[in-house]
């Protein structure tokens, strides 16, 4: 096999490099007129745009004079004329753009621009004698392509030279560390720019070439990283490398497979068909090549940790089963930093305002909720990875979108919560009104009672009489002092249950026994006022005070750790089997159905009221179960 040396493989590269120059600047106008007509340009507005389009336009064109050389074997005036006029508003526009950026920290503003307006006129002059040789043949007696490739270079090298200057000679006050490092490395490209153009004649002339053409990818390379990160850069570098992969192989092929096809010594058709088949593979591995591309490029040049696709999955995942939306912002906060590798931040506050991406390297986006401006995230500049780009961007608001998403579910399940909250609260409230209608009508009778029993009392048993009315008052010591609070101590509740009971003794005599019972410590246990009271009003009254024997009530009371267990019992006739099920709504169950339904609004399922019958005692027993911990929903603890 016969060995070409490197130097046969410079047109190939030259190519390679002027096809990979094409696609990125052909990218690079598209979004660089885009950017400046939605004004988010960052550097240069509208000279930057034409910078861009200039150079696309220049490669374009010269890319096609070579294909028309090698295959039509002529060239086109029309291509010439496009590179010819795109090469030499190159260094004029350079050094504009230079001196716009840097005008307000530069002095000697009149000499600067009189600099710009003389490389303007020495770029038209110095593009006439090519213009005439190479497109309209005006003047056969001006020189030609002699004078114009040095006039041409000293252009170059004075643009270039002129912009570092500009770049050198510029003392902003308090400049940042990240405009320091863009200005040293835009000098850094101005000198190999200088360089290049005045010592490339001593250079082989593919190799000055090749540079040439490298010397706008370095110059574009700085102000994309360092400036216009947010608008392209990760896009193009990653399709921009896929392309130039893509032309590689392809010429790698080229080279290599067509001769070891000849020597299999086949027929032209078979020759031409298993060419033409050996060319699938390529084809078919292409979107595996270019995902796994761009995936390398992520990790290990633009430092993603995550693809969008996983970063997604992350970040939702971790927001499940968070209650409100403090939490949310935090564990938000949190997820975002180790997607991005940087300090995140999330404000979730309806007046906040979006933040314009500056050249600090930080990310800001809003979080909308139905076109409206809920909250913003803010993720910090990174300190030692990669530059923040457009897909980071991009992923930022997708997941912004999903935050929002969130919060709108939240906030429907806080509002769902309040509106059973306050349904709860409404109920409570009619429960209470039946609860104060039910002692209006209970008090006066009791009272009546009462009374004509101390009556009874004071003349035979004046001591019992005495203890008789202070049991009485207080009774309704605690039945006025409660009747604003829903919540009172286990302990005063059973007092009074105890001091209502004294009484209906002292009335009923030796015809009513009564028993509580209590096991834990009832001072740290609240109950819902006036419960229990009510159960044993309702033995007393129905249970007992019909019976034509003693009649027996019984308070047991058992504190578990997280529940309440409350019997009362009675040896009176009970309620039907059929109302053991269903609580009546009248007579002697309202009292009942209304203690079940306060327990309900406040506990919810877990609470409950159940009536059953001992058999083997004879007795009725009225339960209630409820937990220990306090209510479910706000009610006032009194």
């Amino acid at each position: 096999m016969r060995y070409y040396p490197l130097v046969a493989y410079y047109p190939l590269v030259e190519i390679m490099v002027c096809a990979f120059n094409v696609v990125l600047f052909a990218l690079l106008s598209f979004y660089c007129i885009r950017d400046y007509r939605r004004q988010k340009t960052e550097w240069g507005g509208y000279i930057y745009a034409y910078l861009v389009v200039v150079c696309g336009l220049l490669f374009v064109a010269h890319l096609a004079n070579d294909f028309a050389a090698e295959f039509v074997w002529h060239r086109y005036r029309i291509f010439d004329f496009f590179e010819i006029t795109a090469k030499y508003l190159i260094p004029p526009l350079v050094l504009h753009l230079f001196f716009r950026n840097e005008e307000q920290h530069l002095q000697r503003l009149a000499l600067w621009r009189i600099s710009v307006g003389v490389l303007y006129t020495m770029a038209a002059a110095f593009a006439l004698p090519e213009m005439n040789i190479g497109v309209f043949g005006w003047f056969h007696a001006w020189p030609g392509w002699r004078v114009a490739r040095p006039l041409f270079r000293a252009l170059m090298t004075v643009a270039a030279v002129s912009s570092g200057l500009v770049l050198w000679t510029a003392h902003p006050r308090n400049a940042s560390l990240l405009y320091q490092r863009r200005r040293r490395w835009l000098i850094y490209v101005c000198g190999a720019w200088a360089a290049v153009f005045a010592f490339g004649e001593f250079l082989p002339e593919r190799i000055d070439s090749i540079l040439t053409k490298v010397i706008p990818l370095c110059f574009v390379y700085v102000i994309t990283y360092y400036v216009e990160r947010f608008t392209f850069f990760d896009i193009v570098i990653k399709k921009g490398t896929f392309v130039f992969a893509s032309l590689f192989l392809f010429a790698l092929y080229f080279v290599t497979a067509p001769p070891l096809i000849a020597k299999l010594g086949l027929h032209t058709w078979v020759g031409t068909l298993v060419w033409s088949l050996s060319l699938w593979p390529i084809a078919l591995l292409a979107p595996w090549g270019h995902r796994a591309l761009s995936s390398w490029v992520d990790h290990h040049f633009l430092g993603r940790r995550f693809s969008p696709a996983q970063a997604t999955k992350y970040f939702l995942s971790g927001l499940q089963g968070v209650i409100d939306e403090r939490e949310l912002a935090h564990q938000a906060a949190a997820h975002l930093t180790t997607i991005f590798g940087s300090q995140a931040r999330v404000f979730l506050d309806p007046h906040s305002r979006p933040v314009r991406a500056s050249n600090d390297g930080s990310m800001t986006v809003m979080i909308r909720l139905n076109g409206v401006s809920v909250g913003v995230i803010r993720v910090e500049e990174r300190e030692r990875h990669a530059r923040f780009m457009s897909e980071d961007l991009a992923l930022l608001a997708s997941l912004a979108d999903g935050l929002a998403f969130l919060i709108e579910n939240l906030r429907m399940r806080e509002k769902r919560l309040h509106q059973e909250q306050r349904e709860q609260e409404l109920l409570l409230n009619a429960n209470r009104s039946e609860l104060k209608a039910l002692r209006a009508q209970i008090n006066p009778h009791f009272l009546f009672n009462a009374l004509n029993t101390i009556a009874a009392l004071i003349p035979r048993h004046p001591d019992r009489a005495e203890e008789t009315v202070e049991e009485l008052a207080e009774v309704f010591r605690y039945t006025l002092r409660r009747s604003e609070r829903e919540w009172v101590q286990l302990e005063e509740e059973l007092e009074a249950v105890r001091s209502y009971l004294h009484i209906e003794q002292a009335r009923f005599g030796q015809s009513l026994r009564f028993q509580i019972a209590a096991t834990g410590d009832t001072r740290n246990i609240r109950i819902p006022a006036m419960a229990i009271q009510t159960l044993v009003e309702n033995s007393v009254k129905h249970g007992v005070a019909s019976l034509g024997k003693p009649g027996v009530v019984e308070v047991r009371i058992d504190i578990g750790e997280s529940d309440l267990q409350v019997e009362v019992r009675d040896n009176g006739r009970g309620f039907d089997r059929s109302s053991i099920s269903k609580l009546p709504s009248s007579g002697n169950g309202y009292g009942l159905r209304n203690v079940e339904e306060r327990l309900r609004g406040y506990f919810g399922d877990a609470a409950k009221l159940t009536i059953g019958r001992d058999r083997e005692r004879e007795m009725t027993v009225v339960s209630i179960q409820m937990p220990t911990t306090g209510p479910t929903v706000g009610a006032s603890m009194g």
